[in-house]
């Protein structure tokens, strides 16, 4: 069974480790990469330098990157009971 797992681009949105934790992953080592990749786009989007098409067409790459790099989270160590 596969899990689906979402990410909120833009300006308002947390940030995707985050994100990713609160649907039980991480982004690893690659979490402040993704995060200044976003924000750039987001920058660039809303200072005009990326049209709309354009800045849609970014975010379907970084979704991709961001999805490549989630990795599940480990799970808690279960609490003994006495």
């Amino acid at each position: 069974m596969s899990k689906t797992i979402e990410f909120y681009h833009g300006a308002m949105s947390e940030p995707y480790e985050v994100q990713a934790n609160k649907q039980g992953f991480t982004l690893g080592r690659d979490k402040e990469r993704l995060e200044k990749l976003g924000f750039s786009l987001t920058y660039s989007w809303i200072q005009e330098c990326l049209t709309d098409s354009q800045y849609d067409m970014a975010l379907k790459k970084l979704q991709k990157q961001l999805v490549k790099a989630v990795k599940p989270l480990p799970e808690p160590p279960e609490e003994v009971q006495e």
